[in-house]
């Protein structure tokens, strides 16, 4: 996959955060960019536009003239796109776009592959700050918009490259793992459930493609594991390589004592190999984010960084977006915006935001927008999540051509299921309506979490609007 000094590099599918951030490190590498997509919008749009790379709307094969020198085809396209359909019948040059990382940017590195069901972005980019901050400098390239970089990747001095390795499938033409691509020197297991359902049929499929990733990771790699999990242990007999695990047990190599929640995070002490290596503060809540930060430090600590530098630098770290995010306050009412693709986030999720914020009511609006949330595979989970909450307003299926051969998600049918559990779940299916009704009864006091992979309709800038007007607060 050599490429030429100004060559021209086409990516088709470009404006998913992984693709953007390829482009932006293809530009940097002096390559010309082009790109196309079907959704052609703020913020990456005007992100790629100001680095030089043209996205344009939609899909054309007149795109492809003069032909690129290689075609970047993204996991979202598939047969029957005029760009792929052009790609193969003129015998262009094509790759994924794990493939154009590994080639050109991870092989002289020593990648950081950061996996699991959960926790993968936020710490991805929990681990490249604390490199960066302690002078390693790494590179990085996370999967959602860090808020203490300017952009989701950085070409680093250093020997680490920090990435998020996820276990969805890589193209069309490649229906296994991004992960298998990407050389690991250290990997990161958070937890393994069973996910993806549009792809894999069961845990157990899930759970081969994690042991690809251990049997790649070299003698001398490291494989840090959370401890907690029993998917997870089954793995690590066959590991080639150091073995170290994380967790809030006394036995894990990476713990947590003294954990405290306080009112603007969490504070605990972190022992390694029996150790007291110090205490810390996160600027974030639950047990969940406690792990997440386990498995940062201990990245930074074998990457180079002094025990103490990190465990200061832990208190800085702002997160990511659209992970607990606070989209604001008005009348006391805080507004939060999170991830929420899976039901075992979902509940760690809400526990932490109970944690943070435990008088009022605790309002929950979800949109079921994944492709496994398209079905009606984990309605019962989601029920026993949203039980706790006071209000469980569930919008419409975005997409319901998600579900294919599969029962379909039913959003009428989970609220009466949380219903029946004593809670008080509402089938809404208009973002719009959705504000209206929480204007109406929300109390000032209340928390709000919007809970979405998708775009949903724009409810959390619509609610946030409505409150300000409401409560005559500016804007």
């Amino acid at each position: 996959m050599e490429l030429a000094p100004g060559a021209r590099i086409h990516l088709i599918a470009a404006c998913g955060t992984a693709m953007g951030a390829l482009a932006g490190m293809l530009r940097e590498r002096g390559y010309r960019v082009t790109g196309s997509d079907t959704h052609v919008y703020p913020p990456m749009s005007t992100f790629l536009s100001q680095i030089g790379v043209c996205v344009q709307e939609g899909f054309d094969a007149d795109r492809l003239e003069p032909p690129p020198d290689l075609v970047v085809v993204g996991n979202a396209v598939s047969r029957g796109n005029p760009e792929v359909e052009a790609t193969l019948a003129r015998r262009l040059p094509y790759a994924s776009l794990p493939e154009v990382l590994r080639e050109h940017f991870l092989r002289h590195r020593l990648p950081a592959v950061i996996t699991g069901t959960h926790g993968k972005t936020t710490t991805t980019a929990m681990a490249a700050y604390l490199l960066s901050q302690c002078g390693q400098d790494p590179s990085f390239l996370v999967a959602g918009i860090p808020v203490d970089f300017p952009q989701p990747y950085h070409l680093g001095a250093g020997q680490a490259f920090v990435i998020e390795g996820d276990e969805y499938d890589t193209a069309f033409f490649a229906k296994h793992p991004k992960f298998l691509y990407y050389l690991p020197h250290t990997v990161v297991i958070n937890n393994i459930e069973f996910d993806h359902a549009d792809i894999y049929a069961d845990l157990a499929e899930i759970e081969r493609s994690f042991r690809q990733l251990v049997n790649i990771i070299p003698a001398n790699g490291l494989l840090l594991a959370n401890a907690e999990d029993p998917t997870v242990a089954g793995l690590l007999p066959a590991a080639p390589c150091r073995v170290e695990t994380f967790g809030l047990q006394d036995d894990a190599d990476w713990g947590a004592e003294n954990v405290v929640t306080a009112s603007d995070g969490m504070a605990f002490t972190v022992r390694h190999a029996g150790s007291r290596l110090g205490s810390c503060r996160l600027a974030h809540h639950g047990l969940h984010n406690v792990r997440n930060a386990l498995a940062a430090l201990a990245i930074a600590i074998h990457g180079g960084a002094t025990a103490e530098a990190a465990l200061a630098a832990v208190g800085g770290f702002g997160g990511v977006r659209r992970r607990q995010e606070r989209v604001g306050t008005v009348a006391g009412i805080e507004l939060i915006d999170d991830f929420a693709h899976h039901p075992t986030a979902v509940a760690a999720t809400l526990a932490a935001v109970r944690l943070a914020r435990p008088v009022g009511a605790l309002w929950v609006l979800f949109e079921p927008a994944s492709s496994t949330n398209a079905r009606a595979l984990f309605e019962d989970q989601y029920a026993e999540a949203f039980r706790a909450v006071d209000h469980c307003l569930i919008g419409r299926v975005p997409r319901p051509e998600r579900a294919r051969r599969d029962p379909p998600f039913s959003p009428e049918r989970l609220a009466a299921h949380i219903g029946r559990l004593g809670g008080d779940g509402r089938y809404i299916p208009e973002a719009a309506d959705m504000v209206t009704t929480v204007v109406q009864e929300v109390l000032p006091g209340d928390t709000v979490v919007f809970m979405s992979n998708g775009g949903f309709g724009g409810v959390q800038r619509l609610l946030l609007a409505a409150l300000q007007e409401r409560y005559g607060t500016p804007a």
